[in-house]
C-alpha cells in the first residue's frame, strides 16, 4: 500500500511538472511596422531583432514585421503604437515632434560626433532613460535607437564653402529646415520617396540625407557633391513598443526584448561606420566630389545651430534637461 501511495505521488508530481512546461507558457505576438523599405539597411537589422528575440524568448514573443503602408501610415505610426492598433514600429520620432517635443533632442545639428560617443551618450549619460521618460506619458516605451549612418548635404551644386548654399533649395525636413535656412539655402519638405524625381526635374538643388543613398536610392545619378561634416553623424531612428503590451510581458521576456535590443544598436552602430565607409568609396566611384567644408565654416555653422539647441530646449523641461546633459558631456569630451 506505501509503495502504491508513492507511485500516485510521483506520478502526480510529473502530470503537475507537463502542466507548467515552458510550451503551454503564455505566448505574445509583436507586430511591427517599419516606416523604411523593406530591403534598406535598418530594416536588415530589424529582421535580425526579430530573430532573437524569438530566440531570447523561447518563441514565448512571435514577431511580425511589417512594411510601409502594410497597416498605417508613416504620420500614423505613433499614434497607431499608442493605441495599441500594433505593438510596436521601426521609425523617427522627428516625424512626430508635435507629440514628443524631446524626439526632436535626437536631431540636433552636432549632437555627436561619432559613433561611439552617441552610444555612450544613450547607455552611459542616461540618454536612453531620458527618452524612455519622455514617451512614457504617450503609452509609449521606448525600446533601443538605431543607427542610420551619417545624414548631411549632397547637391547637384558645387561646394567649397557655405557661401555656395546661398539660394539654393534644399530638401530639408524637421530641424534640417532651420540649418539650411542658417547657411542661407531655402528649405522645402518633401517625401523621401520623391527625392530621386525632384533632384532630376531640379524642384530641388539638394537634399540632406544619409549619404548611403547614394547608391540605394540611386542619388548619385541625380546629385555630384557630398558635403562633409555631416550634420548628424549618425543619424537615428528607433524601436518604439506600446507600453501595455510591454508592461503585460514577464520582467524575464522584458529582460530578454531588452538584450535583443541593446545587441541590435551596437550591431548598427558598427554598421553605421562601415555603411558610411562604403557611401564616400561608392561616390568616387562614380565621379560624386566628396568636399570638406574649412574648419572655420564648420565652426561657424556650429556657433550659429546654437539657436536651434536652445529653441529646442525651451520646448519642455525634459528638453531643456537633455540639452544641457549634451552640453555637460560635450564639454568635459571637449566638443564644446
Amino acid at each position: 500500500m506505501k509503495r502504491r501511495w508513492i507511485w500516485v505521488a510521483v506520478m502526480a508530481g510529473f502530470l503537475f511538472s507537463m502542466g507548467a512546461s515552458p510550451s503551454e507558457a503564455k505566448t505574445y505576438t509583436l507586430r511591427i511596422q517599419s516606416v523604411y523599405p523593406e530591403g534598406s539597411h535598418g530594416p536588415v537589422l530589424l529582421k535580425e531583432f526579430a530573430r532573437k528575440v524569438q530566440e531570447y524568448t523561447k518563441d514565448q514573443v512571435k514577431v511580425e514585421l511589417f512594411w510601409p503602408g502594410q497597416v498605417v501610415g508613416l504620420t500614423e505610426a505613433y499614434d497607431a503604437v499608442a493605441k495599441g492598433v500594433i505593438e510596436g514600429t521601426y521609425s523617427c520620432l522627428i516625424y512626430y515632434g508635435g507629440i514628443v517635443p524631446e524626439g526632436k533632442t535626437e536631431w540636433l545639428p552636432f549632437n555627436w560626433r561619432t559613433t561611439e560617443e552617441s552610444v555612450d551618450i544613450y547607455l552611459k549619460a542616461g540618454y536612453l532613460d531620458l527618452m524612455r521618460k519622455a514617451n512614457t506619458p504617450h503609452n509609449i516605451h521606448y525600446l533601443f535607437p538605431m543607427y542610420s549612418a551619417t545624414m548631411g548635404a549632397m547637391t547637384k551644386f558645387p561646394v567649397k564653402t557655405i557661401e555656395d548654399f546661398k539660394g539654393k533649395k534644399m530638401r530639408a525636413t524637421g530641424l534640417d529646415g532651420p540649418i539650411v535656412k542658417l547657411m542661407g539655402s531655402g528649405a522645402v519638405s518633401l517625401p523621401a520617396t520623391e527625392l530621386y524625381t525632384t533632384l532630376q526635374r531640379g524642384t530641388v538643388d539638394g537634399v540632406i540625407y544619409p549619404f548611403y543613398t547614394l547608391d540605394t536610392y540611386k542619388l548619385h545619378e541625380v546629385v555630384n557633391h557630398i558635403v562633409l561634416p555631416g550634420f548628424h553623424t549618425p543619424s537615428i531612428s528607433g524601436v518604439y513598443l506600446n507600453l501595455d503590451f510591454w508592461k503585460s510581458l514577464t520582467p524575464e521576456l522584458q529582460a530578454a526584448l531588452e538584450k535583443a535590443g541593446q545587441e541590435t544598436m551596437l550591431a548598427s552602430a558598427k554598421g553605421s561606420d562601415k555603411w558610411d565607409k562604403e557611401a564616400i568609396e561608392f561616390a568616387q566611384k562614380h565621379g560624386v566630389k566628396v568636399v570638406t567644408l574649412p574648419e572655420s565654416d564648420v565652426a561657424q555653422l556650429k556657433k550659429a545651430c546654437a539657436s536651434i539647441w536652445d529653441n529646442v530646449a525651451e520646448a519642455t523641461p525634459l528638453s531643456k534637461q537633455i540639452v544641457e546633459m549634451y552640453r555637460t558631456y560635450l564639454k568635459a569630451k571637449g566638443g564644446l
